[in-house]
């Protein structure tokens, strides 16, 4: 599941904006390169720059998601008190990409709270979405 990073972002502070880019960590992905596995404890999550990762679950590895958005977040469940990754992320062209420390990020949120409160609000409001469009997925399949 993606998030966009630029929605998530509107309407917080330029101070909490400041603050939360200077968390991040640039990181170069090289093709093959695997960020994490399904079960991996969650420590991070990721926004893309530019590239291509690779979503996978299951023991055969299937095919979920390609992240190919430049602003499209993944590895989301570090940010929902997930304890570990849901799926696998692989770099299937060379990437950039930003990380994000949880431990850090909860760490800012609670100096700002008001941005805090927006941040999540706007990620369960994304979730919503997205919960959404597996059911009708799943009620197309069906049918």
């Amino acid at each position: 599941m993606l998030i966009d990073l630029g929605y998530l972002s509107e309407g917080m502070g330029m101070i909490f904006m400041r603050e939360f880019m200077e968390t991040a960590e640039h990181m170069h992905c090289g093709e093959g390169q695997r960020l994490f596995r399904k079960g991996d404890a969650t420590h991070h999550f990721y926004t893309l720059i530019q590239g291509e990762i690779r979503l996978t679950i299951g023991v055969n590895e299937q095919h979920v998601y390609t992240v190919r958005h430049p602003g499209d977040i993944f590895g989301w469940s570090s940010l929902v008190g997930g304890s570990t990754y849901s799926a696998a992320a692989v770099c299937i062209k060379p990437s950039e990409i930003l990380s994000f420390d949880h431990d850090i990020l909860m760490d800012l949120l609670g100096r700002h709270p008001d941005s805090g409160f927006l941040f999540f609000k706007k990620l369960a409001e994304m979730l919503g979405k997205r919960l959404l469009e597996s059911y009708r997925i799943i009620q197309g399949e069906e049918a």
